[in-house]
Order: structure tokens, then C-alpha cells, then sequence
């Protein structure tokens, strides 16, 4: 669905903080990931195969994209024929992909943007995501379901329903449950963005990789709701369809 974009896969970049090697420069992009996930700070990954007008082009907007922002983030740039960064690039699949290519990466590891051939400084504004949003990217793109749990208060539970659910050996390895609160201000895009009312709280929203809401349910759910929209999504997803483990998921 359009209004579920913002879900879709994408990654992230961290530079060690004022450093900027020149472009066919050894760049050690697995440590500078390693260093981004321990720091807190997003890393945008700029993969490219020459050092021409696209590519520079692309670290200019990386540049000034970060510009104000080097206590969040950095970047680090990575030639994707380099023998020393082959297990990143095949992390990523790069080899396959159009370049330049900016992936941008979450603190957490989640993918949050990928960005062929050109780059702008808007859509660098737009690679930082709030902590739900990067929560469920990341178990989305480990291709489990996501039960996204907007609660009336921080320390809320999670409808019954939804523990049930998980509870569930049949469920318990593909889905993930992540909460917010409904008057977090640092989540408020989010939720609009999957169009959730928050004064409906406690509010649960289905989501199945890459990025599709299956259901959204207001007050408390069942697990028998639950259960039964994944069975109509995957009737309606074969073959190779939106749930984990291609369009059928565990099955009963």
C-alpha cells in the first residue's frame, strides 16, 4: 500500500565523526557499521563502482544532507569492487544493485533508505526514522511479522490478544511486538503514516514484510483476529508472497 512506503527496505551509514576519506580509498565501512550501532548514530553507506560526476554528486548530498547532523550520523564510502568489502557488499546484495547506491542505516541495523543512482537532501532528512519505525523495519526485513502496539502510556501492556499470539509456538519465532505510546511526540509521523488514531488506543497494526499492513484493530484484539487476517493474507499473497516464510508463513 502507498501509505505504507515509509516501511519499505532501505539502509544506513555512520563515518567515524570528521572524517572524510577520499572516494577509492580503503574504507573500513564494517568497522565504521559496528562503530554507528555502538554509538547510537545512523551511517550512510555511499557504494559506488567509479569515481565520476554521479558519484560526487551523491557525496556532495550525502555532505550537506549531514550537514548539522554529525552528532547523529555520518558516512563512509565503499568501492564496491574492493576485495576488503566484498562481505558488506554481499550483505547488501550490492553487486546486483544500480550505482552509485546510499544505503542508510539505524542505529540498530535496520535498512531506512536506499537510494540508486542520485540523492537529495530531502530524502536524507527522511533516512531518520523514529525507534518504533526502526523496530519494526528491522524485524520486517528479518522477515518476521510485526505487531506494532500503540498503548494509551508508556508502561502499558499489550492487548491480551497480542500475547497470546506470540505466545503461540506456531508464531512465537516469525512475529515481533513493538509498542509505543500514543502521545509520544517522536512518534507521531509514524502513526500517521499508517494512519493510526491514537485516541483509540490502545490501537494493534498487522504488518508483514516487506511493509504491509494487514489489519488494524482498535481496543482489545484476539487472537483469533489476528490469526484470521494472516490466513486471508496469505490466501491473497501466494506465491512468494508479504508473509515470512514466502506467502504462507506457519501454518496450522
Amino acid at each position: 500500500m502507498k501509505r505504507h512506503t515509509a516501511l519499505a527496505l532501505a539502509a544506513a551509514l555512520l563515518l567515524l565523526l570528521g572524517q572524510r576519506p577520499p572516494l577509492g580509498a580503503a574504507a573500513p565501512a564494517a568497522a565504521a557499521v559496528e562503530a554507528a550501532a555502538r554509538g547510537g548514530k545512523y551511517l550512510f553507506v555511499l557504494f559506488y563502482k567509479e569515481e565520476d560526476a554521479a558519484t560526487r554528486a551523491m557525496r556532495q548530498a550525502l555532505e550537506a544532507g549531514l550537514s548539522g547532523r554529525e552528532a547523529r550520523a555520518g558516512f563512509v564510502t565503499v568501492k564496491a569492487t574492493d576485495p576488503a568489502e566484498k562481505a558488506l557488499v554481499d550483505r547488501f546484495g550490492v553487486s546486483r544493485a544500480p550505482l552509485p547506491l546510499v544505503l542508510a542505516l539505524a542505529p540498530n541495523g535496520a535498512v531506512t533508505g536506499g537510494f540508486p543512482l542520485k540523492l537529495t537532501e530531502q530524502q536524507v532528512a527522511q533516512a531518520f526514522v523514529s525507534p518504533a519505525q526502526a523496530a519494526s523495519l528491522k524485524a520486517l526485513q528479518a522477515r518476521k511479522l510485526v505487531l506494532l502496539c500503540v498503548l494509551p502510556g508508556a508502561g502499558a501492556a499489550p492487548p491480551q490478544g497480542v500475547r497470546d499470539f506470540v505466545a503461540d509456538p506456531q508464531y512465537r519465532t516469525a512475529a515481533e511486538v513493538v509498542t509505543v505510546a500514543a502521545g509520544d511526540p517522536a512518534e507521531a509521523t509514524f502513526l500517521k503514516q499508517l494512519q493510526v488514531e491514537t485516541h483509540a488506543a490502545p490501537v494493534t497494526v498487522l504488518l508483514a514484510p516487506p511493509g504491509s499492513a494487514l489489519g488494524t484493530f482498535a481496543g482489545a484484539v484476539t487472537k483469533e483476529q489476528l490469526v484470521e487476517k494472516l490466513k486471508a493474507a496469505r490466501s491473497g499473497c501466494c506465491p512468494g508472497g508479504c508473509c515470512p516464510g514466502g506467502c504462507c508463513g506457519p501454518k496450522r
